[in-house]
């Protein structure tokens, strides 16, 4: 199986997954990072009183990291997106959490650049364009499935590291 097709597969596992954390907001500008599927107990949680107790606890199955624009959409607006105003209070943060608890009906990804599209459970939608409109980032998003990370960086680069 191609690198593409393994990404490919990995991704499709998604599907009836929770996304039940999601770290973002004032400090880490439009970057966030979206704890899917299958929680395990951490061996000593972190300490940061900036995450869920969730994310402090636990360490999850799957996880998406997002360098890139991204936006998410209901059927009749924008809800939250990366060009938002970040504060912990603010639209981004407020938008983000309408995905927080929801379980992933679709995903659709595909070359040449990997662009990505989750849809959930309440009618709402993840996008993820990769592209780099003022930002320094290469890299796009990084996507943990159980074996490893997938990186996708601009013009559609795609590399893999396994997990120790």
């Amino acid at each position: 199986m191609s690198l593409q097709e393994a990404f490919l597969s990995d991704l499709s596992l998604l599907v009836g997954k929770e996304c039940w954390g999601l770290v973002g907001g004032g400090g880490t500008g439009s970057v966030i990072s979206l704890k899917i599927g299958a929680r395990t107990l951490r061996h000593k949680p972190v300490n940061n009183p900036h995450l869920s107790d969730l994310v402090q606890r636990y360490t999850s199955a799957y996880s998406l990291m997002l360098w890139c624009p991204w936006r998410i959409d209901s059927n009749s607006a924008v809800v939250s997106g990366s060009h938002m105003e970040n504060s912990n209070e603010g639209p981004m943060i407020r938008g983000y959490r309408s995905i927080l608890g929801q379980k992933i009906t679709t995903v659709t990804c595909s070359a040449p650049a990997f662009d990505l599209r989750l849809e959930f459970a309440n009618q709402h939608t993840l996008l993820v364009h990769c592209s780099s409109i003022g930002k320094a980032y290469e890299e796009c998003y990084t996507f943990g499935a159980p074996l490893g990370y997938y990186r996708v960086r601009l013009d559609g680069e795609l590399d893999f590291e396994a997990r120790d």
